[in-house]
C-alpha cells in the first residue's frame, strides 16, 4: 500500500471576496498525482499548502514525508519558475546536484530537455519556455523525494515538452521520487499521472485513479475533467444505441463507432475532423433530435447526409483492468523486459505509431500520424524514413514486409495499395476509389502467402477481403459487411499461415478463418472454448507459430495458437509500464521479441519473450 505524502483535513483558504479553497478533506500518496481543474479552481492554492508557503485559515495539512536523510524532501516549481537571475543555466543545476561531476551531469540535464547550448545564459536572455523547462530540469536534478509542480511546461512546444516528460519519468523512475503537479490539460494526465484530484472554485470534486475517473466518472462535469466524451442518459442510450441501461453512460471518443449504414434513420448533419478525436452533428429522423458524438476515426470519413449508425464497443466499458501477471486464473505471457521509444518528431509534433512491421534482417518499418514510414533497428535507432505521396486526406493504416523484402502499405484514404522499396522509392501501385473488382473503399491491411499473392482487407461499408497477384491484378475477393459467419465490421489485421487466412474482425470481435481461396472455415476458438477479444485491431505470427493478437479495446496482447486456445496476455489499459492505450498494431521478430504499436500512449512497446 502506497504511503500518505499529505493528508488535509477541512482545510480553508481564504481569499479577498470568497473561498480560494473550502472544506478540503483529502489524501494525496506516494507516486504521481495531477492536479487539474479550469482557472480560478484553486490548483495553486492547493499546491502552496502542500509546500508550505501559505497557510490554511482553517483545518490542518499534515506532511508526512518518509525519511530521507541524504536527500531534499521536497523540491518546488512554482508558476513563475522560482529561478535565480543572477545565476546562469547550468548553475541553477549546479548547486542543487551534490553528488560527483555536477558541472557534467548539470551539462547532461540540460541536453535531456534540450536547452544545453544555453548553459551560460541567464534567466532573462532565455525565453518563456526556454525558463520552464531549466525550472524543472533544476527540480529533478535535486533528487528530492517529492516534486511539487505548478503548470509545468505549458508554454513549450508539443514535441519538445514530450521529450521533457520523458526526462521526468525517467528521473521519478531512477529515483523512486514522487511528483505532484497541476495542469490544465487532460492529456496530460492522462499520459503522465496515476492519481488525479480535481477542483472547481475551490471545491474537491474527485480524489482518485486517473483510469477509473477516466472510465467511469460519477457525473457529467467529471467527466468533462479528462477530455471529450460523450454522456448519455437511458433514454438517449435506448433512443442512439438501442440499449436498455439503468443509469447514464460515458462513452468516450474510443468507445464509439459511427458507420455509414443505407438504411439507418440517423443522418449527419456535420462532421469535423480534429486529429485524434472527431466530431460528429447526427440528426434522428424519427424524433427530429439531434445530438453531437464525439469518436476517434482515423480521418473525417463523414459527409453531410451520410446515414449511419452508431456501434457502443461496449467490451471497453466493461473492462476490468488486469495488471500484467494477474489475469484471473488465465495464464500469462512471460515478459522478461521491455523498452519503448517516441517516434521522431515531425516539426513541432510527435506522431503516434499506427502500424509495425519487422523485417529479417531486423529493421522495424512503422506507418505514423504524421503519413511517414519509419526504419528503425530493434533498439529504437532511427535508420531512414520517407513519406507517402500525399497524406492530406488522410494517413495509412497497414505496412507488411514482403517476401522480396519490398514494403507494401495500404494507402487507407487513397483507395490504393503502394509498393516501395527498402529505401522509399515507389515500385508500383494499384487500386482506386470504389466497390468494384480492385476497387477499394478504406484498405487497412495485408498480408502475402507463399506464391507472393496479396491479400487486402477493407472497411467503409464495403467490409471484405481481396486477393491480387504479385504484379497487382486482381484474383477474388470474399467477405460482405454484416455480424454472421463469414462477414465482417471492420476487418483490420490478416495472417497467412499454410493456405489458411487468420482475418481480425476488429467490430464484432473475434478472428475469422478463411481458405486462401476464400472459403469460409470456422470463428477460432468457437468450437472449444469461447476467446474473449476486446476489439482485437492487429495480429502478427511468431516464429513459434503462435497468433499474437492485439486488443485495441482492453490494451493488452493475447497469445493465441491456431485453434484459438489462449496461451497468455500481457498487459492492461493505461499509460505505465506495461500498460497500452488503443494500440493499433503488432509484430514479433524471429526472436519472439513483441512490437506494439501503443498509438494512444503515442510510443512504441517492445516486450521480449
Amino acid at each position: 500500500m502506497s504511503r500518505v505524502l499529505w493528508r488535509l483535513n477541512d482545510v480553508c483558504l481564504q481569499g479577498k471576496c470568497l473561498p480560494r479553497l473550502e472544506g478540503i478533506n483529502l489524501e494525496i500518496e506516494e507516486g504521481k498525482t495531477a492536479v487539474i481543474g479550469q482557472s480560478g479552481a484553486g490548483k495553486t492554492s492547493l499546491l502552496n499548502l502542500l509546500v508550505g508557503f501559505e497557510r490554511p485559515d482553517r483545518g490542518v495539512v499534515h506532511q508526512l514525508f518518509p525519511e530521507a536523510p541524504q536527500r531534499l524532501p521536497l523540491f518546488w516549481v512554482p508558476q513563475d519558475g522560482g529561478l535565480w537571475p543572477h545565476m546562469k543555466a547550468r548553475e541553477h543545476l549546479e548547486v542543487v546536484i551534490d553528488r560527483g561531476d555536477a558541472s557534467g551531469k548539470a551539462m547532461s540535464v540540460l541536453s535531456a530537455f534540450g536547452i544545453q547550448e544555453k548553459a551560460d545564459s541567464y534567466p532573462a536572455q532565455l525565453s518563456q519556455g526556454e525558463r520552464e523547462r531549466l525550472s524543472v530540469a533544476r527540480a529533478i536534478s535535486s533528487r528530492a523525494t517529492v516534486l511539487v509542480m505548478d503548470e509545468p511546461l505549458v508554454s513549450v512546444d508539443i514535441a519538445c515538452a514530450g521529450k521533457c516528460w520523458e526526462a521526468v519519468r525517467n528521473n521519478l523512475a531512477e529515483t523512486r521520487a514522487s511528483v505532484v503537479f497541476a495542469t490544465h490539460s487532460p492529456q496530460t494526465v492522462l499520459s503522465e499521472a496515476e492519481k488525479v484530484v480535481c477542483l472547481n472554485e475551490g471545491r474537491l470534486l474527485y480524489s482518485g485513479s486517473v483510469e477509473d475517473l477516466y472510465l467511469h466518472p460519477a457525473t457529467p462535469e467529471l467527466a468533462d475533467c479528462l477530455g471529450e466524451n460523450n454522456w448519455l442518459s437511458p433514454q438517449e442510450s435506448s433512443a442512439w444505441l438501442g440499449r436498455d441501461e439503468e443509469k447514464p453512460l460515458c462513452c468516450r471518443p474510443e468507445h464509439i463507432a459511427i458507420v455509414r449504414a443505407k438504411e439507418s434513420h440517423f443522418v449527419v448533419q456535420s462532421a469535423r475532423f480534429k486529429g485524434s478525436i472527431a466530431e460528429a452533428d447526427l440528426k434522428n429522423e424519427r424524433t427530429g433530435a439531434v445530438r453531437r458524438f464525439y469518436h476517434r476515426p482515423a480521418s473525417n470519413f463523414l459527409r453531410p447526409d451520410d446515414h449511419v449508425i452508431l456501434k457502443l464497443l461496449l467490451c471497453l466499458l466493461m473492462f476490468v483492468t488486469l495488471l500484467p501477471g494477474c489475469g484471473g486464473g488465465e495464464p500469462v505471457i512471460a515478459i522478461s523486459g521491455q523498452t519503448w521509444w517516441s517516434l521522431a518528431p515531425d516539426g513541432t509534433r510527435i506522431p503516434a505509431p499506427r502500424s509495425v512491421a519487422v523485417c529479417s534482417d531486423g529493421e522495424v518499418f512503422i506507418l505514423d500520424t504524421a503519413g511517414r514510414v519509419l526504419v528503425y533497428d530493434e533498439n529504437g535507432l532511427l535508420k531512414r524514413q520517407w513519406r507517402m505521396p500525399d497524406p492530406t486526406a488522410g494517413n495509412p493504416e497497414g505496412v507488411c514486409v514482403l517476401r522480396d523484402g519490398s514494403i507494401a502499405v495500404a494507402d487507407t484514404h487513397y483507395s490504393r495499395v503502394i509498393i516501395f522499396d527498402k529505401e522509399g522509392k515507389i515500385i508500383r501501385q494499384f487500386g482506386r476509389y470504389g466497390t468494384g473488382e480492385g476497387e477499394f473503399i478504406y484498405p487497412v491491411a495485408l498480408a502475402e502467402d507463399e506464391g507472393r499473392n496479396l491479400y487486402v482487407c477493407e472497411y467503409g461499408s464495403n467490409d471484405r477481403v481481396q486477393k491480387f497477384a504479385p504484379d497487382g491484378r486482381y484474383i477474388g475477393s470474399f467477405g460482405t459487411f454484416g455480424t454472421r459467419p463469414g462477414q465482417f465490421q471492420r476487418p483490420s489485421g490478416m495472417v497467412w499461415h499454410r493456405g489458411n487466412l487468420y482475418v481480425a474482425d476488429s467490430i464484432n470481435n473475434r478472428i475469422q478463418v478463411f481458405s486462401d481461396r476464400g472459403e469460409f472455415i470456422r470463428v477460432l476458438g468457437a468450437s472449444s472454448q469461447f476467446l474473449s477479444l476486446n476489439f482485437p485491431y492487429d495480429m502478427a505470427l511468431g516464429p513459434d507459430n503462435a497468433l499474437y493478437v492485439v486488443e485495441y479495446g482492453a490494451g493488452r496482447v493475447t497469445k493465441i495458437d491456431l485453434d484459438g486456445k489462449v496461451l497468455g496476455r500481457y498487459g492492461s489499459s493505461g499509460t505505465g509500464a506495461g500498460q497500452f492505450r488503443t494500440p493499433w498494431g503488432i509484430a514479433v521478430d524471429l526472436k519472439k521479441h513483441l512490437f506494439v504499436a501503443d498509438t494512444g500512449n503515442r510510443r512504441m512497446v517492445v516486450l521480449k519473450q
